[in-house]
């Protein structure tokens, strides 16, 4: 019986995308007093507690802004991935060889790694014994 093994590729329906109502519509400048929310009523949050909900809400709205990128960065990936899937498998018992250079060139560049291997070589070699 064959075992199925997990998808490398995780389900793209794992993870919504981030829904409109939490992201941030232009990253604010950092500020030791950051606004309220939009249309945030904190007039029922005590005065005392108002700077820390400001704060907490600039925190969530960061965190959207980084979840927002990572998810780009997880589709930008993905289309990566899938693009690498649909090339040819290579079978791991080749070795595959790229060249960018051309004939002529490769050939003249081996000859002289052969002749400086040949030199080293002759240069190792014991004197003959009479």
């Amino acid at each position: 019986m064959a075992s199925l093994s997990p998808s490398p590729v995780p389900d793209p329906d794992l993870a919504p995308p981030v829904p409109e109502s939490v992201r941030p519509g232009a990253p604010s400048p950092s500020s030791s007093a950051p606004s309220p929310p939009k249309g945030a009523d904190l007039s029922r949050v005590p005065p005392e507690s108002r700077p820390a909900v400001r704060r907490l809400h600039a925190q969530v709205e960061r965190a959207a802004a980084a979840l927002e990128r990572l998810q780009q960065e997880n589709e930008r990936l993905r289309r990566r991935l899938q693009a690498l899937e649909q090339r040819p498998a290579l079978r791991p018992d080749t070795t595959t060889l790229v060249l960018d250079d051309e004939p002529q060139d490769l050939r003249a560049r081996i000859s002289s790694f052969i002749d400086t291997i040949d030199t080293f070589l002759s240069d190792e070699a014991p004197a003959p014994s009479s």
